[in-house]
């Protein structure tokens, strides 16, 4: 299971989303030591896309963005920061939206709203004219439009135009929920044209922190694998963006061994594991050919070895007295960089070992920062992995 940051992608777009990582117009970097942002734009947006429930009767085209799933306990605080930007003014306001939904949600339905977005006449613009109550408490409260032709690349042809009253941005505006009830979750992004397709708006936004760590960024914060474990192979998948040198941290659950393979993206360049109480020898790395790379170790930089990283490998050697229960989000995360940035989708298979220890119920999900459900306590916890 693999974490990052939600520049973090096993994010899925539809029509047209991408990150950035340096100030572009009128979107300058954001506040909350995030280093990347992701944006959607109406430009080059699909049909149909970006549509609210409820709230969607004239809406055109547009793009969306759903994020990797994330964990949530009862009183845990979800933030973000956005910045709406938009061209189109007057009767033609676009709209765009950010929602929390349920892990694998198929529509919005039940979603709550976390900030809509639209021009009005005058006063703040979230929520957005005639649009959904946002339940979030948002920093600063009043939320102007700071008029005029914004530039900002992601507008393409629109970037600088100005159609009517309404056009201009919002600088970074934060968005925080405190969670009603424990879950894993998933947020949704997305920006619509409304009544034509002509003079484009979007949002830029950066990744979720879940109270105050971007996920996927810490130990404590993994990200959740993007489906459930394969009921066959046992492997849990995991998509997201990858930052040169930049830890990403995932949570596997019971097993004496794993097995860690990239599908896509960069290479993984080191990995670095927690102890487990009662395993005071360190584990063995071996390539996926199963030659032995490093024995006893809690950490190994695989370019000592292989300059370009690899595309996987085999962590083994975890003790059976060390009883890991696998009903414990927290009990075994760990840490992978990667030789570039970029899109990652890989897998992390369990290597079971069962002898002398009782079967597990049930396996549950893998638990990534951003977490998928299910796990409750593990009889023991290993020490975080310290970057």
């Amino acid at each position: 299971m693999v974490s990052a940051p939600f520049t973090a992608r096993a994010d899925t777009c539809i029509g047209n989303c991408g990150t950035a990582s340096a100030a572009d117009g009128v979107v300058t970097a954001p506040p909350g030591g995030a280093t990347s942002w992701s944006w959607v734009s109406t430009y080059l947006g699909q049909q149909g896309a970006a549509k609210i429930t409820g709230y969607s009767s004239a809406s055109t085209n547009g793009s969306e963005l759903r994020s990797s799933a994330f964990a949530a306990r009862v009183g845990d605080k979800v933030s973000f920061y956005f910045n709406y930007v938009t061209s189109d003014g007057g009767g033609f306001a676009d709209y765009a939206f950010a929602q929390l939904l349920t892990a694998g949600a198929t529509d919005d339905s039940l979603a709550v709203n976390l900030f809509t977005a639209r021009t009005k006449p005058s006063g703040t613009i979230v929520p957005g004219q005639s649009m959904p109550a946002v339940n979030a408490v948002l920093t600063p409260s009043v939320v102007p439009i700071i008029g005029g032709g914004p530039i900002w690349t992601p507008l393409g042809p629109s970037s600088g135009d100005c159609y009517d009253v309404g056009c201009g941005y919002t600088g970074w505006i934060k968005s925080e929920y405190t969670i009603t009830t424990a879950g894993n979750y998933q947020l949704r992004f997305g920006a619509a044209n409304w009544s034509d397709s002509a003079l484009d708006s979007g949002m830029a936004f950066t990744g979720v922190f879940v109270n105050g760590t971007q996920t996927g960024s810490s130990p404590s914060n993994p990200f959740q694998p993007s489906v459930p474990q394969d009921p066959v192979t046992k492997a849990f998948t995991f998509d997201f963006v990858a930052t040169p040198a930049t830890p990403i941290f995932i949570d596997p659950d019971y097993a004496t061994g794993y097995i860690y393979n990239v599908l896509s993206g960069p290479n993984i360049t080191s990995a670095l594991f927690p102890t487990v109480p009662g395993d005071v020898d360190g584990y063995d790395v071996y390539g996926l050919n199963d030659v032995l790379l490093a024995h006893g170790v809690y950490s190994f930089d695989f370019t000592t070895l292989f300059a370009g990283g690899v595309t996987g490998f085999k962590l083994k050697g975890i003790d059976l007295t060390a009883a890991l229960d696998p009903t414990d989000g927290g009990a075994f995360v760990t840490g992978l960089t990667f030789i570039a940035g970029g899109a990652v989708t890989m897998t992390q298979t369990p290597i079971i070992t069962t002898t002398g220890v009782p079967e597990p119920a049930g396996w549950a999900t893998m638990i990534l920062g951003f977490g998928l459900a299910g796990h409750g306590l593990r009889r023991r916890r290993a020490s975080p992995a310290t970057a």
